[in-house]
């Protein structure tokens, strides 16, 4: 996200002026007038069947102060129920402003934008049931320029607690309402993350209201759920937003996150409807390529990190801001995610931000959040992005280190050995998918020995798009391990998008004669078939959990990432491919 440079007045909002009238078990509750501009739902299962839920209320301090809140609970087994007048918890001042002009801020009587976050929480008994959904709503949202008229707000999460599941939801954090330049390139990441390490799917979904019924809002013109600013695309595997508003206004942008454990079973959902501010800027924010150095042993991407437990390392992102004068500071969620990890910043533009830790693979995989600011005043220029940690496999060898690089239109796979002992070769293998494997050659182990050594590969015929690497390692013996994947990203055009409708999947954009193939998270196949126009509906899959679309032509090979639709919440969304 990127905020304005200059001191100029105060920007005020107009009034996210809302009234509630709730009737819960019988009881009618008062109207009330808080000014919402942003809302989750969360959960921790604390013990059999109980659970701790927080919803997240963030309110403009210009208006009505907060009143008490209800929830809303229901499950496919049958049982509805709400629990009114939650209290107020928590706190904080979440204000886009610099450190001199927080005191100046409208929570504090001033005139400079301020937002507040609070936290109402319950915790309680949850029967067993496959689906329960808890939700919030009020009445009337404010003004907006992507979204017709001024319908409610819901938000909701559902879990699944059948069967002795107990799991945690992912959480966000709390980042504050964002304020985005116009006409300027935004980077904004929600920083998401999952204790019980699951697999997290993210999509754009429509804003919704309560009618009584969770209803889709009407958009203006071309905007759209999943098109909240034109031309928005998310990765539905790390959440990364990227856009560039060109008009200026409040816009809303509802992010969905849907959690799958190790066996691909879905845990549940939850959303965060949420505001972003656009103005008139002269300055921009800090920019990042990524982690640009590691130490320790692990290996690593861009955007992900790889370690084997036990093994202690660091990982640096370098951030700048183009305009050398201006200070930059970074902000990281790293040490709350990765346990006994530290988190330093040296230098202020650049700004290099250091995080170390000593790998748990029982802590993994993990998205650690960045965000980098700099000391424009009153309101500062921001961006953020993400850093996945994913742990390596014990192999038969040390590996110390895997990566994989495009060279000349060839995929170099190289990798580093500390001690080999009894195995025979590598086989090198590459997925289009990172489900499905095919070795792709082999390379002879150098023999027993205690020291370093080196190895390449290279794929003469590497995919388009992003795919992904690993290494079988054969033992003299016979038996075999793999290691963790490398992802190589290759650019392919991205025109294709795959769109949710009342009878399956809509793709677009397709050249004639493309394949397509539908994979659970195991890379089992779920259903096949081929394309005879550029456009073709592919029924929706059985699967239960998120899915894996490949469609493969001449041009290359595109895939998606797709969220499981259900009976009981259909979800419409478009993906574009990668």
């Amino acid at each position: 996200m990127v905020m304005n440079r200059t001191a100029r007045p105060a920007l005020r909002i107009p009034p996210l002026g809302v009234g509630v009238f709730v009737l819960a078990m019988g009881v009618p509750h008062a109207i009330r007038a808080d000014h919402f501009a942003g809302a989750s739902i969360t959960y921790q299962c604390v013990g059999t069947n109980q659970y701790r839920i927080d919803l997240d209320l963030i309110l403009n301090c210009v208006g009505a102060p907060i009143t008490t809140q209800t929830l809303n609970f229901a499950n496919s087994c049958g049982t509805s129920f709400s629990i009114v007048d939650l209290p107020v918890i928590s706190s904080i001042e979440i204000s886009p402003l610099c450190a001199s002009q927080v005191a100046n801020s409208t929570c504090n009587g001033g005139t400079q934008p301020g937002f507040k976050k609070y936290r109402f929480q319950t915790t309680l008994f949850l029967s067993p049931c496959n689906f329960w959904t808890i939700a919030w709503n009020t009445c009337c949202r404010n003004v907006t320029q992507n979204i017709s008229g001024t319908p409610g707000l819901y938000v909701s999460a559902t879990l699944n607690n059948a069967g002795g599941l107990c799991d945690a939801s992912p959480v966000f954090v709390d980042s504050g309402i964002p304020y985005v330049c116009v006409n300027q390139p935004v980077a904004y990441n929600p920083g998401v993350s999952d204790a019980d390490g699951n697999s997290l799917t993210y999509s754009l979904i429509s804003a919704r209201y309560a009618a009584p019924a969770p209803t889709n809002v009407s958009y203006q013109g071309s905007y759209s759920g999943n098109q909240p600013f034109l031309g928005t695309s998310i990765d539905p595997a790390t959440g990364q937003l990227y856009f560039t508003p060109t008009a200026t206004g409040y816009y809303v942008i509802v992010i969905q996150v849907a959690s799958y454990n190790g066996v691909g079973q879905l845990i549940g959902r939850v959303m965060r409807d949420l505001m972003f501010v656009v103005i008139t800027c002269d300055g921009t924010p800090p920019i990042t390529s990524g982690i640009s150095s590691s130490t320790g042993g692990s290996s690593f991407t861009p955007a992900q990190f790889i370690v084997c437990n036990g093994s202690s390392f660091c990982f640096s992102l370098t951030f700048t801001d183009p305009e050398s004068a201006q200070v930059v500071s970074v902000a990281s969620n790293a040490t709350s995610v990765l346990p006994g990890s530290t988190f330093t910043v040296t230098g202020t533009n650049p700004a290099v931000a250091t995080v170390c830790w000593t790998g748990n693979e029982a802590q993994l995989p993990m998205s650690v959040w960045f965000q980098a600011s700099d000391n424009a005043c009153p309101i500062v220029n921001s961006m953020s992005t993400f850093a996945t940690g994913l742990s390596c496999v014990f192999l038969p060898i040390e590996l110390l280190e895997l990566q994989v690089r495009d060279e000349g239109g060839e995929a170099v796979v190289e990798w580093t050995t500390g001690s080999e002992q009894g195995n025979a070769r590598f086989e090198v293998q590459r997925s289009a998918d990172g489900s499905s494997f095919n070795t792709i050659g082999a390379v002879p182990a150098a023999g027993p020995s205690v020291t370093s050594a080196e190895y390449s590969f290279k794929d003469g015929s590497p995919c388009s798009g992003t795919s992904y690497y690993r290494l079988r390692i054969i033992d003299q013996d016979g038996t075999s391990s793999t290691s963790a994947l490398v992802p190589l990203i290759r650019s392919v055009s991205t025109g294709a998008t795959a769109t949710s409708s009342a009878s399956g999947w809509l793709l677009s954009a397709l050249a004639p004669g493309s394949t397509w193939e539908f994979f659970d998270i195991s890379g089992r196949t779920l259903s096949a078939g081929s394309a005879t126009s550029d456009i073709l509906t592919v029924p929706f899959t059985n699967s239960t959990g998120a899915v894996v679309l490949v469609v493969r032509s001449d041009e290359g090979t595109r895939r998606w990432v797709l969220p499981a639709i259900t009976a009981d919440e259909r979800t419409f969304l478009s993906v574009r491919s990668r």
